[in-house]
């Protein structure tokens, strides 16, 4: 076994015997920066949304933005969610969800910013209440789509 590692190193290691890397300073251009810790947060935040929106899926199959449907006298309305079909939606339904999932993220940062010791009491009241309601009313929202999305859904 020994043999074939040390086979295994000297073929890997053929071309770094002729080759040398060159001894270039590069310099780091004056107008690069380390970005904020805020702008970070934005951009990653932005993916999240549209990520957990389904940018992805929106692009491969182009669906409508909303859906159709004919109630009894023959008209025509608009429907945002694609009724039994949990591998397929419509644009303003996953952006709908979306936004809801960000929006329980959300509650969970704010619920982390309640710990800072210097915080006022009042502050930490209002921001842990704000963070809660967050997170609860994504949380009830999201289930409010799923049973519209699946009627029956969790229904024993």
């Amino acid at each position: 076994m020994d043999s074939l590692l040390d086979a295994v190193v000297a073929v890997y290691g053929l071309p770094y015997k002729v080759l040398h890397c060159p001894n270039v300073k590069l310099k780091k251009p004056s107008l690069v920066r380390k970005p904020s810790a805020m702008l970070v947060f934005s951009l990653i935040l932005g993916s999240y949304f549209l990520v957990t929106g389904g940018i992805i899926y929106d692009v491969i199959v182009e669906p409508p933005s909303v859906g159709s449907t004919t109630d009894e006298h023959g008209h025509t309305k608009p429907v945002a969610f694609m009724p039994y079909r949990v591998n397929g939606q419509y644009i303003m339904e996953g952006l709908a969800s979306s936004f809801l999932f960000t929006l329980g993220g959300l509650g969970f940062i704010i619920l982390d910013h309640t710990h800072e010791p210097s915080t006022p009491k009042l502050t930490r009241l209002l921001t842990t209440s704000v963070g809660f309601l967050c997170i609860l009313t994504s949380f009830f929202t999201c289930l409010i789509f799923m049973k519209i999305k699946l009627p029956g859904y969790l229904q024993g």
